[in-house]
């Protein structure tokens, strides 16, 4: 019974992980359109000032609209990190969940899983998947050679 419940909640949380890695973009975007050449980076859009936070609204206000918004994940804490590029004033600022900051280290893989948890999962997928192809594998032998094995009747 355990390991049933297990496998939902590894299902459940891989179908959240797609939906939410959908969403990307902060919600105060509006319009961007994704590079064709680098990763997570909207070029071409407007922001909706209402849902900027205070430092954003700050940084917008003094530098105006960026030329491209990067997404990132803050390394340890997984945490959204925006980069507003600015290319003629070759100048870019960062913010962790709406607060701007000077540094952070950051990991262009957006999921909001640690590597460690991605590859747990990734086993535990490729297990739950090798364990459910022998089980039908066997389940559709006993189907086809169920009379020739004696398990019919």
């Amino acid at each position: 019974m355990h390991r049933i419940r297990q496998s939902h909640v590894t299902v459940l949380t891989v179908v959240l992980s797609v939906l939410v890695g959908c969403t990307l973009q902060a919600p105060y975007m509006r319009g961007w359109d994704l590079s064709e050449n680098i990763n997570n980076r909207w070029v071409g859009g407007t922001f909706d000032e209402k849902k900027l936070s205070s430092d954003e609204a700050a940084a917008y206000k003094e530098l105006g609209m960026p030329d491209a918004v990067r997404f990132f994940r803050a390394l340890e804490t997984r945490q959204r990190v925006y980069e507003w590029v600015y290319l003629a004033r070759e100048r870019a600022v960062w913010f962790v969940e709406g607060k701007r900051i000077d540094y952070v280290a950051v990991d262009a893989e957006p999921s909001a899983f640690t590597k460690e948890t991605r590859e747990t999962l990734r086993d535990k997928l490729t297990t739950g998947g090798i364990v459910g192809a022998a089980v039908g594998g066997v389940a559709a032998g006993a189907l086809l050679l169920g009379d020739k094995l004696g398990l019919k009747d």
